[in-house]
């Protein structure tokens, strides 16, 4: 098995490929992200924040990493309840509708020419044939399970 070392340089990589994977799928494809898909993104960056911490310096190592086994099982809970919506396990709830306040008929053709009425439950986009929230399941498992081998290695 690697050394922490490179487990934590490849966990970096791979989160920092995922951001700039799904702006590009948001922002250049122009493929609808809902709330959740959103809301998913917040623990990779607080991962892309404290791996670079963890390689740089490794004062307080044990502390950070479980912030980062913290952040992995958030992200895997989210996607979980978004895979739930995806599948109709779940209803959709507020969070999957938008918030904006429409106060006149310009900001109504704005927000409908936005097209961002899909909302959770509808996937818009799949990659492996799987949804990216399922996708983003996975691989937050995998990461749980590298870090929980790092944690279990480095203690012994």
């Amino acid at each position: 098995m690697p050394n922490t070392e490179k487990i934590l340089k490849y966990l970096l990589i791979t989160n920092i490929l995922i951001i700039l994977t799904v702006y590009y799928i948001e922002y250049i494809m122009g493929i609808y992200a809902c709330n959740l898909c959103k809301y998913q993104r917040v623990p990779v960056f607080i991962n892309i924040f404290l791996l670079s911490i963890l390689i740089i310096n490794k004062k307080k190592f044990f502390k950070l990493l479980y912030i980062l086994i913290l952040s992995i099982t958030i992200n895997i809970m989210i996607s979980t309840y978004h895979i739930g919506i995806e599948q109709n396990i779940f209803s959709e709830s507020k969070i999957c509708t938008s918030k904006d306040n429409i106060l006149n008929k310009d900001e109504l053709l704005k927000q409908l020419e936005k097209k961002n009425d899909a909302g959770c439950s509808k996937v818009t986009f799949k990659l492996f044939g799987l949804s990216l929230s399922m996708l983003n399941f996975f691989t937050n498992i995998v990461f749980l399970i590298l870090c929980v081998h790092i944690l279990r290695n480095e203690k012994e």
